[in-house]
């Protein structure tokens, strides 16, 4: 990607990401109301996947207006999607669930986060993963920092809990395809 086509590519995202506030959906509740994977809307939010014409244009049809629009950074998102039928339709139905709505949500503890954000994220999908890879990722990809020894025990706690599993594996170390001899926690689902 050439440096136009990343900076076009983060207006856009931003673009979604401002639909989301307008609409009062955090990313679980707006892949829900669109029927989309989590992952899917966390990917085009990080830029590690691009809003497809078809996506917008289902956007636009559910918040009743043209969703090319999303893709032209000279027109302003109307306020009035905030009143589309089937979002408030759809804030009814789920009005219980405060993970789908920015308002009713406050800074979710370590615990939840691991088992509502990062365990319904695809990163799992591919195998183990290292504390360190776990963190990188948490931080880049999902926006989310830990304090010391936060995430390590929200991730012994949803091993505890039976929805991650753990394995002892060589510890890796900082240069690449290297291992240590000392065991350390991976973990998996």
């Amino acid at each position: 990607m050439n440096i136009k086509s990343t900076e076009y590519s983060q207006a856009v995202a931003k673009r979604v990401q401002m639909i989301m506030e307008i609409i009062d959906l955090d990313v679980a509740g707006f892949a829900e109301f669109h029927n989309r994977h989590t992952s899917h809307i966390y990917g085009i939010l990080n830029l590690t996947r691009k809003l497809s014409e078809v996506l917008a244009k289902e956007i636009g049809e559910k918040l009743e207006f043209d969703g090319s629009k999303i893709f032209n950074l000279n027109t302003k998102i109307p306020i009035t999607i905030s009143r589309a039928e089937l979002l408030i339709r759809f804030k009814a139905e789920h009005k219980d669930n405060p993970e789908y709505f920015i308002s009713k949500k406050s800074k979710r503890s370590a615990n939840t986060f691991v088992s509502e954000v990062l365990l319904k994220s695809d990163y799992f999908d591919n195998g183990y993963k290292y504390l360190s890879e776990i963190t990188e990722y948490c931080s880049k990809v999902l926006n989310r920092e830990f304090v010391g020894d936060q995430l390590s025990k929200a991730l012994q706690y949803a091993v505890k809990t039976g929805t991650l599993q753990s394995a002892k594996k060589p510890i890796k170390l900082k240069r690449k395809d290297s291992y240590g001899s000392r065991l350390v926690d991976v973990y998996y689902v």
